[in-house]
């Protein structure tokens, strides 16, 4: 399980549900997430999965939940380490030195970590894993993806233009005032002016269409690459990529290829075997890695309700400095003039 290789896999996901990733608004309208690409001298804007939705979705949190659970630490957590588990931490303190002995400890529990990387409240640990974006399948991005692709795998030039992969759709927020038994609901009748209804719109990407992305675990050992396996069969059960997956959007059906060359993990990949061993390194880990996120991120002392913090002390000014100074002056010649 030491063995130091880098892995490399690819990924074809196919949308089973409308593809709501967005860049912004245009009016009344949410615009799809797009890169510019050149084809044929053009420049054209083409749909395109973010790596770093990618990276969340797909990896980061799922991964994180199934760590909770595993240790039992539903309901236990600070926000401090729930940001550091499920956002990857933030800086918040500032620190002339590394604290080893924490990088030490978290290199050796958490191997999802030590892909994935985060920040310490004082400092940041950087993660083995790459994440690719998702690139559409289509005719401005063929001769992309086929330079990515490992020897033996093409896709055909005379695909679908990028345009033909985008729709529309629309939704209406409902409104308990109209509904037929509004009356044997409300306590008082909907006025005209108060209404629920809304019209939101926004573009999609259509169920069918195809994305290349992939992950590569850089110098890694077998225990990273089961991390990485776990948390996206976890993201598998219940997991989508994008927006409004609370009305069915977002759902992809994912294949999964090993890389096999020189110096990479490639057919000697047991993926549920590696799976298994991760999970096993979890169970036998839970109460240290309980402590670490205890030890590393402990919970901050809160003052009761009520209390206001103390004021600090204001600065004199310069003026109220020299009058401090001449009242002392003066107290020091009077004391003189009684001694003599």
């Amino acid at each position: 399980m030491n063995q130091i290789k880098t892995c490399r896999i690819h990924c074809l996901s196919k949308a089973l549900s409308p593809i709501t990733h967005m860049m912004g608004i245009a009016g009344n309208e949410a615009i799809i997430n797009r890169e510019t690409v050149l084809y044929n001298g053009e420049r054209k804007n083409v749909p395109v999965l973010s790596g770093n939705a990618i990276r969340h979705k797909m990896v980061r949190e799922p991964g994180a939940l199934h760590l909770v659970d595993t240790c039992g630490l539903r309901g236990k957590l600070t926000l401090d380490q729930a940001n550091y588990l499920l956002n990857g931490g933030s800086l918040t303190e500032s620190s002339a030195t590394d604290n080893l002995t924490k990088i030490a400890q978290m290199q050796e529990l958490l191997p999802l970590y030590r892909a994935l990387g985060g920040s310490l409240r004082n400092q940041v640990i950087g993660g083995s894993l790459i994440v690719t974006r998702g690139v559409l399948l289509c005719r401005e991005n063929a001769a992309i993806i086929n330079k990515c692709l490992p020897a033996g795998f093409t896709v055909p030039e005379n695909l679908l233009p990028a345009e033909d992969f985008i729709s529309h759709s629309q939704y209406t927020r409902g409104d308990a005032g109209r509904r037929r038994d509004s009356a044997a609901l409300l306590d008082e009748p909907e006025s005209a002016d108060d209404t629920n209804l809304m019209i939101y719109s926004g573009q999609t990407i259509v169920p069918g269409a195809m994305f290349y992305h992939g992950f590569i675990l850089q110098n890694v050992s077998l225990l990273e690459v089961g991390a990485l396996l776990n948390a996206l069969y976890e993201w598998g059960k219940y997991g989508t990529i994008g927006g409004s997956a609370r009305i069915g959007h977002g759902k992809l059906h994912t294949y999964f290829f090993f890389e096999e060359r020189e110096g990479f993990f490639g057919s000697e990949l047991n993926p549920e075997e590696l799976t298994n061993v991760y999970r096993v390194h979890c169970e036998q880990n839970r109460e240290k890695i309980a402590e670490w996120l205890a030890t590393t991120f402990p919970r901050r002392e809160r003052k009761p309700a009520g209390e206001k913090p103390a004021k600090k002390a204001k600065k004199p000014t310069g003026a109220e400095l020299a009058a401090e100074l001449e009242m002392e002056a003066e107290a020091y010649e009077n004391q003189q003039g009684a001694l003599m």
